[in-house]
């Protein structure tokens, strides 16, 4: 089955944080008009249901503003792996910020009324920073780190709208979650990647893709899954109003903002269906969505796009082992194998030696170019008059080293300062 089977090899690491997040906040009193995903999502009547109550949600992330209007009293001292006074209240980016209001907004003001309305405004979050400033790649264990953390924390969803390289520890991590039934959401990518990364590369995690409002998959918030790491859900994640740290507000667009809105749907789902553990939860949410891009799983959408309602009211309809190929496991056989698997995705020092032996060869290829092209201009060139004879004498001056044909060119490679290695933090 394509949205469940997946031998991770996640090659691409990258910071899903690349949503944008203006350096000039917008002003408060229009960002629930342009909020588009409450109408969309019918948050307003699916909340007469269930607001996460008693539910908590880690952000894994840059940190999360404790102080802004519109999370005061839903952010719990967390953890922050830099720096131990600010329990994961300091958000240096606000990147984790703006991801918290979409899970657990509440607004503010007479009712609520102005501000970010998060999915599910009455979950609490813990936050986990990972990352100091949102710049530079994250180290896949630190995020292992964050997870495990979480995890003895209690927490019941764990939000990662972040990504990185694929190792045994994360890859650990994300099973651990599973097992314990911790649902882990995670961004697959941006435009600017090529495969989704990790952890929303594994079989443990729900993959997430992001759409606009017009439904369609977001060309700047998506990556194409494949069939060994394919998409799971589809959700909005395009011009989302977003808390921005010191009470401000921004707009945020990258599948790190549809992650966010799906963990508040499976807070949600989880108030609502307290004793679905992992597997349970996978089918209810993945079985539940719009059926839209091709029939059946594609590499856009996955499942399909986030149905709320449907997630809460109606059944699964089983089309993940219908959808199965013949000779191909289905969720049931896919899910199985979380927490067995070893580590089959490829970390930094595997990209970096094959991304050397490829840069070797084709140095090599280019030096060889060099010395053909080279030898047929000499043989073009015309003989150079005979020299007259010796007559006697001194004896002519044997050959200047160093005149004869060079080396080929050779790039330099450093590969041990390549930017792409190096952890951040």
């Amino acid at each position: 089955m394509p949205v469940l089977t997946r031998s991770v090899a996640a090659a691409l690491a990258g910071v899903l944080a690349a949503v944008a997040l203006p350096a000039a906040p917008a002003l408060a009193d229009s960002v629930r008009d342009r909020s588009w995903q409450v109408e969309s999502l019918e948050l307003a009547e699916l909340h007469k249901i269930t607001r996460g109550e008693g539910i908590t949600v880690a952000v894994i992330d840059t940190g999360v503003d404790a102080a802004h209007p519109d999370l005061r009293d839903n952010v719990l001292p967390g953890v922050d792996l830099y720096d131990d006074s600010s329990k994961g209240h300091l958000d240096r980016q606000g990147h984790g910020t703006a991801m918290a209001s979409l899970i657990a907004g509440h607004g503010h003001g007479k009712g609520g009324r102005d501000g970010i309305l998060g999915v599910a405004p009455k979950a609490k979050i813990y936050p986990v920073t990972v990352q100091k400033d949102g710049a530079g790649l994250i180290a896949p264990t630190a995020l292992a780190t964050g997870i495990n953390l979480a995890i003895d924390a209690g927490v019941d969803v764990i939000n990662v709208s972040l990504s990185s390289s694929f190792n045994d520890e994360l890859n650990r991590a994300v099973e651990r979650a599973y097992r314990n039934n911790v649902i882990v959401v995670a961004g697959a990518g941006n435009s600017d990647q090529i495969l989704v990364g990790s952890p929303a590369s594994h079989p443990g995690s729900i993959a997430v893709n992001a759409i606009d409002r017009n439904g369609v998959i977001s060309k700047q918030g998506s990556v194409p899954g494949t069939p060994d790491l394919p998409i799971s859900i589809a959700a909005p994640g395009q011009d989302m109003m977003v808390a921005y740290p010191g009470g401000k507000y921004t707009s945020a667009t990258g599948s790190s903002a549809a992650t966010a809105v799906v963990s508040g749907a499976v807070a949600l789902i989880k108030t609502k269906y307290p004793d679905l553990d992992a597997y349970q939860m996978f089918r209810r949410l993945l079985e539940t969505t719009r059926d839209v891009g091709k029939p059946g799983h594609d590499e856009h959408y996955g499942w399909g796009v986030l149905d709320l309602r449907e997630a809460l009211t109606g059944e699964p309809d089983g089309r993940g082992d219908r959808s199965a190929p013949a000779g191909e496991p289905g969720l049931d056989d896919a899910l199985a194998d979380v927490g067995t698997s070893q580590n089959d995705g490829p970390d930094f020092a595997e990209i970096a030696i094959v991304m050397l032996v490829w840069l070797v060869f084709l140095a090599l290829l280019i030096g060889a170019v060099v010395v053909i092209v080279k030898l047929r201009r000499r043989r073009a060139a015309p003989s150079p008059a005979p020299e007259a004879a010796y007559s006697g004498g001194a004896a002519p001056p044997p050959p200047t080293a160093g005149t004869g044909p060079t080396d080929p060119p050779y790039a330099a490679i450093d590969t041990d300062d390549a930017a792409w290695r190096r952890p951040n933090g």
